[in-house]
């Protein structure tokens, strides 16, 4: 008898593989731009979060000047929504940071994870909104050679939650969208996107912000290799 393929495994990359250190709700904060940030953390957190939830988050932009300047615009928006000051230095200052390649890091439990995956026989594409510099930050955690294909929203000329953008990585894959696993972290984008493109969605939770979500749900990837191994997805309790 012949087993079926294991899963091919796609991954976002921000907030999935990894963040901004500090991440942005920290960066906007008084905390690190003084008396110029927002009150707290939590408030630029949420204001994030509304302004996500609008779709207003910068897009992709190659020109590096505009790309600088489209990131002070919604950073000084995230700060007035978060009741801080309506700083344009701080913003500026914000979002040079945020564009530094430098400054950003995997979560622990990435490497080990797609370690194993590929150890195990997955195939694993990343598929990211995101400027073309993302390849930098790419390069520079040894994570460019763990793909077998790596999909950016600016390269391509499709974000998700766009069905181009999904079709497009499972044709380079040369797998059917009901062979792929899609994990990412936004509800919108990542997960009703993957699903509507015909994959199966997963969210990863890292900071629990989706307690009540009512499918696949993970917090870490300490469970993700024995989760993906069978379709479609179930979740055992211990990974919750």
């Amino acid at each position: 008898m012949t087993r079926a393929p294991l899963p091919a495994v796609l991954f976002d990359a921000a907030d999935t593989l990894l963040e901004l250190t500090p991440a942005f709700p920290e960066l906007l904060s008084t905390s690190w731009l003084g008396a110029e940030g927002a009150p707290s953390a939590q408030d630029v957190r949420e204001a994030l979060w509304a302004i996500g939830a609008e779709g207003h988050w910068p897009d992709d932009e190659a020109d590096p000047a505009a790309r600088l300047t489209m990131w002070t615009e919604f950073f000084q928006d995230a700060l007035r929504r978060a009741g801080g000051a309506d700083s344009h230095p701080a913003a500026l200052r914000a979002a040079r940071y945020a564009l530094d390649p430098a400054n950003y890091r995997l979560y622990p439990d990435v490497l080990p994870c797609l370690d194993a995956l590929r150890a195990a026989g997955h195939q694993l594409a990343l598929v990211s909104n995101f400027d073309g510099w993302l390849r930098e930050i790419l390069a520079a955690h040894r994570l460019t050679d763990r793909f077998d294909e790596i999909v950016i929203s600016s390269e391509v000329g499709f974000e998700k939650p766009r069905p181009e953008i999904f079709d497009l990585t499972c044709r380079r894959l040369r797998r059917p969208p009901g062979d792929c696993v899609f994990i990412g972290d936004s509800l919108v984008v990542d997960v009703d996107g993957a699903r509507d493109a015909g994959m199966h969605p997963l969210l990863i939770d890292r900071y629990a912000r989706f307690p009540d979500h009512p499918g696949p749900r993970i917090t870490s990837f300490e469970t993700l290799v024995d989760l993906v191994a069978h379709l479609p997805l179930a979740l055992p309790e211990d990974a919750r």
